[in-house]
């Protein structure tokens, strides 16, 4: 990233972590001029679309970060928890499933895959993901530990 288009994305994250999600879709999408490859930007501005609670754009932009980088376990979770707020149950379960075949070590992915199944209803699937991304975080707690040595 050029450095005028990092700094612009770093006012960017600014107003977006200031709850300024207008704004911050704003400096976004002139950091998509500048680099129209930024599946960041694209990802950024489907979070804020979301918050703001446009869940139409919010996917529409997941959608094209993950056009740009459709390997992104981080893009399917987001697009899952898009979906997920949206009551788009299914397609959630979907997305999140695919964050997790990506990367089966993604614990926020089982988290939230958990949560929609909870809102199915599906009780003994919800109780495994759970289980299975408290094992994964003890895993990275215990390996933290022993780098911090």
């Amino acid at each position: 990233m050029k450095p005028e288009v990092k700094e612009l994305f770093v006012d960017a994250q600014l107003k977006f972590v200031s709850d300024d999600y207008e704004g911050s879709i704003e400096l976004f999408k002139k950091v998509l001029e500048l680099d129209p490859g930024c599946a960041k930007a694209y990802q950024a501005i489907a979070i804020a679309n979301i918050r703001m609670g446009n869940g139409e754009e919010a996917v529409k932009n997941i959608d094209l970060a993950l056009e740009k980088e459709p390997e992104n376990p981080r893009f399917h979770y987001h697009k899952g928890a898009i979906l997920f707020q949206n009551k788009e149950y299914d397609n959630a379960i979907e997305s999140l499933s695919r964050a997790i075949t990506i990367d089966p070590t993604y614990a926020p992915a089982y988290t939230l895959r958990a949560g929609v199944y909870e809102q199915l209803g599906e009780e003994e699937a919800a109780g495994a993901d759970l289980n299975y991304a408290l094992n994964l975080r003890k895993e990275e707690t215990k390996v933290n530990k022993i780098v911090d040595i």
